[in-house]
């Protein structure tokens, strides 16, 4: 059993056999050490443990020094007197100045009024060592010390420093309990930070970024949006060697999900926070609270709001393709375009071996392997492999034209047959001229 030898603790990193010294160029080994301090005899070979923890290991080495001084100086006090000093000397002169010591260091904040405790406490072992003169070392020191704690109160040990810092260590870390908020229901750590977030935009303080015109809520999103943005900061993952912004929630996510504690009731799948379960419900309810100013679109989450508000009406397009110049909103887009001029296809098929530029393309090509189709159209017979299959047929039986022309107004029920629209009958005619 890999225990300490002394106090039975788990946390050995130490061993007896390290044990050794050297005394006046008398070497001394562990064995010695050992039976000298403690009386315990160490053998070789034995089934016993001979690990040490480092504070046993400390003490044993103190503890030899402190003796062999004292009796280096014993045997010094007796040669030079020529005569035996008795163990009353020791205890009315010596030992009591010790103890005298001791109990001022046990009991800082006791009164000169209570000095006939401490008097009791010295008659006591004087009284203890007359009834038995051959008393020895090992009884003296229990009997003083089963005296001296007769003399603790419950009031001192309840005074104990190191109880105090432990309940203010209990009181801080209480403080970083979750906490639920009233307006959204959501469970925060921080909730007067969070409460922030309820406020109108015009009153929220906003920190401005010192490169670029973006603004920001806190310090924290400042400093990463600096980071990845414009020092272009970023950690390697050790599984798939990609550059990601936090690798340790990237191989959370990505390769390590079956452990992720917040997990999905209607579909089972795993999150990383509670917030991100939080926005994921949305998607299964068919609730859209969030409406574009500019537009008659309405979004499940604040987040996809901004993103269409940035890429269709501001025409935010920040990532510029080195090859043909073509800009796209996200960098995501421009490395899928990319491929087209390197005519990289890293994503194959895993049932007939075709490979493809992207995750996208691959996930709507497999849908064709599969003879389930689950989304069933409620007016007609009809059944799609794919939602957005669905929501392109429905056109058909409403007869909504959502989507005009930019040229010339005409209006059409899908997005493609007005693209088309326009690159036929006006963009093509320009490009001619």
């Amino acid at each position: 059993m890999e225990v300490c030898r002394i106090c039975l603790s788990n946390a050995i990193d130490k061993d007896i056999t390290q044990l050794s010294t050297d005394d006046n160029g008398h070497s001394k080994n562990y064995t010695h050490i050992i039976l000298f301090c403690l009386d315990i005899q160490v053998i070789q070979d034995s089934k016993m443990t001979t690990k040490l923890c480092s504070k046993c290991y400390k003490k044993i080495v103190s503890f030899y020094k402190f003796k062999t001084l004292a009796l280096k100086n014993d045997t010094y006090l007796k040669s030079t007197t020529g005569t035996d000093i008795k163990n009353e000397v020791f205890v009315r002169d010596d030992i009591k100045t010790e103890i005298e010591s001791e109990s001022s260091d046990e009991f800082p904040d006791l009164p000169d009024e209570k000095s006939d405790v401490k008097d009791d406490l010295f008659l006591k072992v004087d009284d203890n060592i007359k009834d038995n003169d051959n008393i020895s070392d090992d009884e003296f020191l229990s009997v003083i010390k089963k005296i001296k704690y007769e003399h603790i109160t419950e009031e001192t040990k309840e005074n104990d420093p190191f109880k105090r810092n432990k309940k203010k260590y209990k009181k801080l870390k209480g403080q970083g309990k979750l906490q639920v908020c009233e307006e959204c229901g959501k469970t925060v750590r921080n909730l007067k930070h969070h409460l922030l977030q309820h406020q109108p935009a015009a009153d929220r303080k906003r920190i401005p970024c010192k490169l670029c015109d973006k603004t920001f809520a806190s310090h924290s999103a400042r400093y990463k949006h600096n980071k990845i943005n414009h020092l272009g900061i970023k950690q390697r993952c050790n599984i798939c060697n990609k550059y990601v912004v936090n690798a340790r929630a990237h191989q959370m996510v990505m390769h390590n999900s079956k452990e992720l504690r917040h997990k999905c009731v209607s579909c089972d799948r795993g999150f990383i926070s509670q917030s991100a379960l939080d926005v994921h419900m949305v998607t299964h309810t068919k609730d859209r609270p969030f409406g574009c100013g500019m537009c008659e679109k309405s979004f499940r989450t604040k987040i996809t709001m901004l993103q269409h508000r940035r890429q269709v009406h501001e025409k935010e397009k920040s990532h510029l393709c080195q090859f043909c110049s073509k800009s796209f909103f996200k960098k995501y887009h421009l490395q899928i375009h990319l491929r087209s001029h390197t005519k990289e296809k890293p994503y194959e098929c895993p049932e007939c071996g075709k490979c493809f530029s992207s995750t996208s393309i691959l996930k709507n090509h497999r849908l064709i392997h599969t003879d389930v189709k689950l989304f069933a159209c409620t007016h007609c017979d009809m059944t799609f492999l794919r939602s957005g299959y669905l929501r392109a047929h429905m056109v058909s039986h409403t007869k909504e034209k959502r989507f005009p022309c930019k040229y010339c107004g005409v209006r059409f029920g899908r997005s493609d047959h007005r693209k088309r629209h326009e690159h036929t009958a006006h963009e093509r005619h320009l490009l001619i001229t």
